[in-house]
């Protein structure tokens, strides 16, 4: 499972002199190449002169890459590479330093989760949600098949596929609202679609638990509509 959370880049240099026009060419080249990767400059300026500090440097950006996954297809681009040996001529100095959130919003786990959770109900594409979730994960369903308690990925992968056979023309989510704080996170919604071709049209409410940048539990309660 690969980490989607963004990663950002602290870059810090002095440029050589007269190196005006080699660092032109080598911008020039960048931001293409930036820009097909999904790379964005949050912010770059000039730094500030302190009594403290071991050094100032006059060039300073802060990147924001979709992924690490990304950053690392980006930095072994070709292209890249062939950018970097202009970037070292035109900078007299450069150092990077790389960080990423390590305690992700629980909140925005939730959302992102229940993002990729509307995705798999209406077009039955389950494996982005799947990704997200543990390797422990359990979940409650209320009646059927599945009802009670169900345990591991292997298992919520079966009961999500047998979800889309049932509903294989997809359904279509409505949120009215989340409810939460700390580790689990209740969205409230309806949903509307077909059930083996006949008008299908359900109130539902999901709790989802989360743990660091996982859904750990996931359970459903609902009532149809009419």
């Amino acid at each position: 499972m690969h980490d989607d959370r963004p990663l950002f880049v602290f870059v810090q240099s002095a440029l050589n002199p007269d190196a005006a026009d080699l660092f032109a060419g080598y911008l020039a080249g960048s931001r293409a190449l930036m820009q097909e990767y999904g790379v964005e400059v949050i912010a770059s300026g000039e730094g500030v002169a302190h009594p403290q500090a071991h050094a100032v440097w006059p060039r300073n950006s802060l990147l924001r890459y979709p992924s690490f996954e990304a950053f690392q297809r980006y930095m072994n681009d070709p292209r890249q590479q062939a950018l970097k040996a202009i970037r070292e001529r035109a900078y007299a100095a450069n150092q990077a330093t790389m960080f990423a959130p390590t305690d992700p919003d629980p909140r925005s786990v939730a959302m992102r989760a229940f993002e990729r959770f509307c995705v798999g109900l209406a077009s039955g594409e389950w494996e982005p949600f799947l990704d997200m979730l543990s390797d422990d994960f359990s979940f409650w369903f209320p009646r059927g098949r599945y009802k009670g308690l169900n345990v591991g990925k292997e298992r919520a992968r079966e009961f999500f596929s047998y979800v889309s056979s049932v509903f294989n023309e997809g359904l279509s989510v409505t949120l009215d609202r989340v409810v939460g704080s700390g580790s689990t996170y209740v969205f409230e919604f309806r949903d509307e679609g077909k059930l083996r071709g006949q008008p299908y049209a359900n109130r539902v409410a999901i709790a989802l638990d989360v743990r660091g940048d996982r859904i750990c539990a996931y359970r459903e309660y609902f009532g149809l509509d009419g």
